[in-house]
């Protein structure tokens, strides 16, 4: 089978088409588009699309963690491939655009690596369990029941590391210090650029000011991120038009809703602790959306998300600690905090506060904290969480290769069944 016909098999449209290179959208990459090596010399012949490397992505999906050992990372793709007409990827040191061109075997090898640019697998979802199944954890009351809104999902990417040149523009002077813990350094009216969000520069760390997220006066449910990624471009493009507030609110998480949704539906645990999934995350009174580090962190002007590069920076540990703590414990009404990934939960456990780790300072406050696989990494982990155990034998008699991912979706799937059973019977 032809790779277009892959593409679209996977639900994906041709949005450009131009000569030798033809634009794919998907709903679920957002805005991000992927290419296909046209062969024809003018748009008037029969279309073909080369044998040699067809796939095209944009160059930021080779920093991507899981990249490395994918199938396609491992047929020498070519990192440097330049076509003028990949009107959405960046100019690389000539006139032309860049991107990744890779070799697709097959659709599996085409599903591992959209699956790791955030298109979501085939849904194994268990949004309630019955008491027939392994966990019984009781449904919640009828009147508790919420619906969730059905939409197309969608996940973004990172945006590119960013030495970022593109410019930005604020209509109104920004004081980082009126919504930072950091309190250092300004925009003045008029265009900027990444590097002037620039609050504190450690040797190669820098964090830059994106204070993402959604502060609502009552929340029962904090959604907790590493530190801004690609959002942070988001955050920057917003200021033309919004105040920092609302930029940093409709930034945080960006087109990665559906995949959390997804997630927190999941065991029918939305809904069981009486959170709607309704609408925009970020504009929920319920939730409350952050990060352990809130600004965004770079090393080298690459994206990281370790506890290590925390640690390292002494602006972002104080974030990390003082801030998210006191951040989490100002509010009467949270009970559930989720942890997105294994370097928020790692950072949690690594990082100290008055000789204590953060997640046991969080939870001598009462707060119940539990861990989420990532929203856009390890497809195949979070297909395996949102399975209920019939479901998980099911898929892994069909994929067995997902086996190793199942070490890490098993933990987070029984304590969370395990801290809802609890608060149940402690109601």
């Amino acid at each position: 089978m032809e790779i277009e016909s892959l593409l679209r098999e996977l639900g994906f449209s041709e949005v450009e088409t131009k000569t030798h290179a033809i634009g794919f959208s998907h709903p679920a990459l957002g805005r991000r588009l992927v290419y296909l090596k046209d062969g024809r010399s003018n748009l008037s012949a029969k279309r073909k699309a080369v044998r040699k490397q067809p796939l095209v992505v944009h160059p930021d999906v080779q920093s991507l963690a899981g990249f490395e050992s994918t199938r396609v990372a491992a047929l020498s793709p070519n990192r440097k491939y330049m076509n003028g007409n990949m009107s959405t990827f960046p100019i690389g040191s000539g006139s032309s655009a860049t991107g990744v061109a890779v070799d697709i075997e097959d659709m599996e090898a085409l599903r591992e690596l959209l699956g790791l640019m955030g298109l979501p697998p085939v849904s194994c979802v268990s949004t309630a369990l019955s008491p027939k199944q392994s966990h019984k954890v009781p449904m919640a009351p009828a009147s508790r029941s919420r619906s969730l809104a059905v939409e197309a999902p969608v996940v973004s990417l990172p945006a590119a590391p960013a030495k970022s040149t593109h410019t930005y523009t604020t209509s109104v002077a920004v004081d980082f210090a009126e919504h930072c813990c950091q309190g250092s350094g300004h925009l003045v009216a008029g265009s900027f650029g990444i590097d002037d969000l620039t609050i504190a520069t450690e040797g190669p760390r820098r964090l830059r000011f994106a204070p993402l997220g959604n502060r609502p006066s009552a929340p029962r449910l904090a959604l907790v991120g590493i530190t801004p990624g690609g959002q942070i471009e988001r955050f920057a493009s917003l200021l033309a038009t919004e105040s920092v507030e609302v930029a940093a609110r409709k930034a945080a998480f960006d087109g990665a809703q559906s995949a959390i949704k997804q997630l927190l539906a999941a065991h029918g645990f939305a809904e069981r602790i009486g959170v709607s999934l309704d609408g925009d995350l970020n504009e929920n009174p319920d939730i409350l959306t952050t990060s352990v580090v809130k600004c965004c962190l770079m090393v080298d002007d690459g994206y990281r998300f370790a506890a290590p590069d925390i640690a390292a920076s002494s602006a972002a540990k104080r974030c990390a600690t003082e801030r998210l703590v006191r951040e989490l414990c100002s509010y009467s009404n949270l009970r559930w905090v989720v942890v997105f990934g294994k370097p928020a939960w790692v950072a949690l456990h690594e990082l100290r506060i008055d000789g204590q780790s953060v997640i046991e300072a969080l939870r001598a406050h009462g707060l119940v904290v539990v861990q989420l696989p990532h929203f856009a990494q390890n497809f195949q982990q979070r297909a395996l969480f949102t399975c209920d155990v019939a479901a998980e034998a099911a898929l892994l008699a069909a994929k067995p290769d997902y086996a190793k991912y199942a070490t890490g979706a098993r933990p987070m799937r029984d304590k969370l069944l395990a801290e809802l059973e609890h608060s149940y019977n402690s109601n």
